[in-house]
């Protein structure tokens, strides 16, 4: 058999199988990110519409549900108009299938009570709903621990295939009370994912293209040289003379291997910064997003407690986290409360959030400073870094956050 079929045959079938595994691959990795992406906006769609939801105003249409009153009439109140209409607008320009708040209770899993839908998909104030275990589990979670819930693609009975997102939503006392939730139909993830099957089927195509001519190539390269060497021997067995064999074709697979490998490790490199790069710029986005209308820059901290002998300050960590940003808008009303209700001021430390923060406690009367939680931002006492402890109450206390900036908490002489 010559040496160039025999290469082919060896050749192609690699180049078939491979080209397979890279086109599952692909597929594989494309699902992924679809399904990662459409988790991504559940999540924080849910967590921005139950922050921007108006407490008092949603408390009071939740008592209208339980209470069993006119639906009609509350859902054209204002109170109920002007909660709903952003939402409206949020599920119109993400385009969700579906954007609501609910509460657990009722005489199935759930009430309704802001849903942004129209028309037939529309659920009235107060109309109920049963749900698969695992959602309703879920919910559960989000009203008892103010997690964020993110079920697999479910049926339920009335509303089909769905991937649903859910994230708490705080009454009027800081407490939570329901959650909003965020629905996407499994017909838009089908969609996306045959785009990525087609997009798959394109790069296999190619791959298996591109495989074809670089075997041919290198059978070409390859086989060159062993028809010559085998010449040259036929010529030494006949006494013929002959010349040295120029053996390059090893030495230029080598090469040729190795310029690939690298290419694929730097494009695999650039990749992964990208993504990483990508998750970053989408996390500070969702931060500035939900900070954007609480009247507080990311990282700002918050004064819980501004006194005459005490100061209790409340340091955001990440300040590019959802999270955070929630918890800062959280303490920035229990400051608020605190300032309307004085009697909150004994149990700041069990209403404060220190899972997401640190509270920075400066007793003038005491000359003590301390954190409560884990340190945000590094503490100073007279312009010097230091730790907690003792200070001389004359002097200016200060911490710098994550982000660089210095905050005076403690001006001392000047107080």
């Amino acid at each position: 058999m010559p040496i160039k079929a025999l290469l082919l045959r060896t050749f192609l079938p690699a180049v078939v199988v491979v080209a397979v595994l890279l086109a599952v691959f692909v597929y594989n990795w494309l699902y992924a990110s679809i399904l990662e992406g459409f988790e991504r906006k559940l999540v924080t769609t849910s967590a921005l519409a139950g922050a921007m939801v108006d407490p008092t105003d949603h408390d009071a249409l939740i008592a209208v549900a339980f209470e069993g009153g006119d639906a009609q009439a509350a859902e054209a109140s204002t109170a109920y108009r002007r909660n709903v209409e952003p939402m409206q607008r949020i599920r119109k320009e993400l385009d969700l299938t579906y954007l609501y708040t609910q509460v657990n209770g009722g005489p199935a899993d759930i009430l309704y009570i802001l849903d942004a839908s129209t028309g037939e998909d529309h659920s009235p104030l107060g109309s109920s709903d049963d749900l698969p275990d695992e959602t309703a589990e879920g919910l559960r979670r989000v009203e008892d621990t103010g997690s964020i819930y993110v079920s697999p693609i479910e049926y339920q009975e009335q509303w089909g295939l769905l991937k649903t997102g859910a994230a708490p939503v705080r009454g009027a006392g800081g407490r939570i009370a329901a959650s909003a939730g965020a629905d996407v139909n499994v017909s838009v993830i089908q969609v996306a994912t045959q785009n990525a099957l087609f997009m798959s089927a394109m790069i296999g195509v190619g791959s298996v293209l591109a495989c074809l001519l670089v075997s041919l190539a290198l059978v070409r390269r390859i086989a060159g040289p062993i028809e010559a060497l085998t010449e040259e021997t036929l010529q030494v067995a006949a006494g013929r003379g002959h010349s040295a064999a120029q053996g390059s074709a090893p030495r230029e697979v080598t090469v040729l291997r190795k310029a690939l490998l690298e290419r694929a490790a730097r494009i695999s490199c650039e990749l992964q910064a990208r993504r990483e790069r990508s998750v970053q710029e989408d996390a500070r986005a969702h931060a500035g997003l939900l900070a954007s209308g609480s009247g507080i820059g990311p990282g700002q901290p918050v004064i819980l407690l501004c006194g005459a002998r005490r100061v209790i300050a409340w340091m955001p960590g990440d300040p590019a986290d959802a999270r955070t940003v929630l918890a800062q808008r959280a303490m920035a009303r229990l400051a608020q409360a605190m300032a309307e209700n004085p009697a909150l001021c004994a149990d700041w430390a069990m209403l404060a959030d220190c899972d997401q923060g640190a509270c920075l406690v400066v007793d003038g009367t005491a000359g003590w400073v301390e954190w409560v939680g884990t340190p945000q931002a590094g503490l100073r006492v007279a312009g010097r870094h230091t730790d907690p402890g003792r200070f001389d109450p004359k002097e200016r206390v200060s911490f710098v956050s994550l982000t660089g900036g210095e905050f005076v908490v403690w001006p001392g002489e000047a107080r």
